[in-house]
């Protein structure tokens, strides 16, 4: 008896040593195996040869050193679109010796057909199962119809996993842009890793240095984003959140949650713009949406670089944020945003630390009711200055709610 407990005893220890390998082997980042499959290229056209090549799903791209111009004369109007967990490599260590540049791509390059999932759309996509981008420099573009310089907005049928890590993204409308966007965004989760990145000079319109969205209709839409050692500065603004409605459709009951690990927004017009439910519709909701944005150790500092052409605020602070927030007739209600800085740096910003609404609206009616917002500020964090208001316009009910805690 004693034998068989020991045998028993051995095998279950053996049975938990092969699943924690097996966990270990299927690792959502791990695309450096010794066995993974790769591409060497050293041209435009072998790098449009194997990411537009639906066989070449799984691999690994590496590229030279050198500049990759992007070519409207290639499919996808020039676009970089990745096959379903693809990976696009640059020199270790050197993300500065490998360019993709999309300046010289045309305002049509970046509609995709029959504008799906929305309109526009950026210079490379990505979101099909697990897709990365290491080591690269990418050079976004000035042209009105280019949102981004790097997208998520590739529909995938399961969770979409991507990874951005030790690159410089630079010269776009948005540099990184975490986007569920449109109906057939409904429900979609995205999961996304931000890691090491040099993320710069994004002036282009409202200029976004990292932008993470539910919009237009992708009501019921997850993303979780865990942001670390980012530098992100020189934008108009550093990271801007929301759940947003656009146009003529419904954003309901979206959630987003954003991790900070040690990143720095700094030297931009706005460093956070966080705002649980937007709606810019005149007769559409932006209801039931949850934002939350958890930092620690993350400096958010010196931010008094060009605004944004939508915010007027003398003063708008190194966190904007809003429960709810309307921009015309429609209603904006019962949306929650939980911000949380343990050990941040927050100074040398325009106007407050913090400036906070439980609900603004543009009009002359509140945004909406029932709009929460939840600041806990903890460690040297507790020290940054706050301005609260509840609901601009003034609600007379009292619905629309800021609480800090320190």
């Amino acid at each position: 008896m004693r034998n068989q407990m020991r045998n028993r005893a051995l095998l279950l220890v053996s049975l938990s040593l092969v699943l924690l390998s097996c966990r270990k082997e299927i690792s959502l980042w791990q695309f450096h195996s010794k066995n993974v499959r790769k591409i060497s290229v050293s041209n435009i056209g072998q790098l449009y040869r194997a990411v537009n090549d639906s066989a070449n799903a799984g691999y690994l791209i590496v590229l030279a050193p050198g500049t990759y111009l992007l070519d409207s004369t290639f499919p996808n109007g020039g676009r970089i679109e990745f096959q379903q967990d693809m990976t696009l490599e640059g020199q270790t260590n050197h993300p500065e010796e490998v360019i993709i540049d999309a300046s010289s791509l045309p305002g049509t390059s970046f509609n995709p057909p029959l504008n799906f999932p929305a309109a526009r759309t950026g210079a490379i996509r990505m979101g099909r199962g697990v897709n990365s981008i290491e080591w690269l420099t990418v050079k976004g573009n000035s042209n009105a119809q280019a949102l981004s310089v790097i997208d998520t907005d590739l529909i995938w049928a399961g969770i979409s996993r991507v990874k951005i890590a030790h690159s410089i993204v630079t010269g776009g409308r948005i540099g990184i842009d975490i986007r569920n966007v449109g109906p057939s965004s409904m429900r979609r989760t995205i999961e996304a890793e931000i890691t090491d990145n040099n993320v710069l000079e994004n002036l282009v319109q409202f200029g976004q240095g990292i932008e993470v969205q539910n919009a237009n209709g992708a009501t019921g839409a997850v993303i979780r984003a865990n942001l670390s050692g980012n530098y992100v500065h020189r934008n108009k603004v550093g990271l801007r959140a929301f759940n947003n409605n656009a146009n003529n459709t419904r954003s309901d009951s979206g959630s987003i949650n954003i991790q900070s690990r040690n990143d720095r927004f700094e030297e931009n017009g706005v460093g956070l713009h966080l705002i649980a439910g937007l709606n810019q519709g005149s007769t559409t909701t932006s209801n039931g949406n949850l934002l939350h944005f958890d930092a620690r150790g993350t400096s958010i500092q010196n931010n008094l670089g060009t605004l944004p052409p939508d915010i007027t605020d003398p003063s708008p602070g190194g966190i904007n944020a809003s429960g709810g927030y309307s921009i015309n007739a429609g209603l904006s209600s019962n949306n929650r945003l939980e911000i949380s800085l343990w050990d941040c740096m927050t100074s040398g910003n325009r106007g407050p630390d913090i400036n906070v609404f439980g609900a603004f609206s543009t009009g002359a009616l509140p945004a909406g009711t029932n709009n929460l917002v939840e600041i806990q500020l903890k460690g040297i964090s507790s020290a940054a200055t706050v301005v609260s208001t509840p609901s601009l316009p003034a609600e007379p009910v009292g619905t629309n709610v800021v609480k800090i805690f320190r």
